[in-house]
């Protein structure tokens, strides 16, 4: 499997908890980094995806937690596109820091109208950008 985008972070004090290791809620933020850093290379800005009259949302995530880690650790996060639906995409996406994943996930976004916020298909023209990205097809 290959990953269009690592986003890269060194972890700080803010990021971990009283165990001393990263805070499980802070993965959510992360992936939101990654997958905006995706949306970037991709150039599917939100002046672009407005323009364009649709806007995405979180609909669903999902996170399997294998390894911890810790303070001052580079966490890398690597993410893609899984799939592309009517409505929705799904990204997969890991943590790690060097080959030790830490976590692994799943989270759909839902295309929606950019006014009324309700479900739309996923424009052919969000696809083509996101598929530029990707050295695999991307399944549909």
């Amino acid at each position: 499997m290959l990953w269009p985008i690592t986003y890269e972070r060194k972890v700080r004090y803010g990021d971990i908890d009283s165990q001393g290791i990263v805070f499980n809620g802070n993965y959510l933020t992360y992936y939101d980094d990654a997958i905006t850093d995706l949306f970037i290379a991709a150039e599917l800005t939100p002046d672009v995806t407005h323009a364009a009259g649709y806007d995405v949302v979180t609909a669903h995530a999902t996170v399997d937690f294998r390894a911890t880690a810790g303070l001052f650790e580079t966490l890398e996060v690597d993410v893609r596109v899984a799939r592309i639906g009517n409505t929705s995409v799904t990204f997969s996406l890991q943590s790690r820091v060097g080959d030790r994943i830490t976590t692994e996930a799943t989270i759909i976004y839902v295309t929606v109208d950019a006014e009324t916020l309700k479900p739309v298909p996923v424009p052919e023209t969000f696809a083509a950008a996101m598929q530029a990205v990707h050295d695999e097809q991307i399944v549909r």
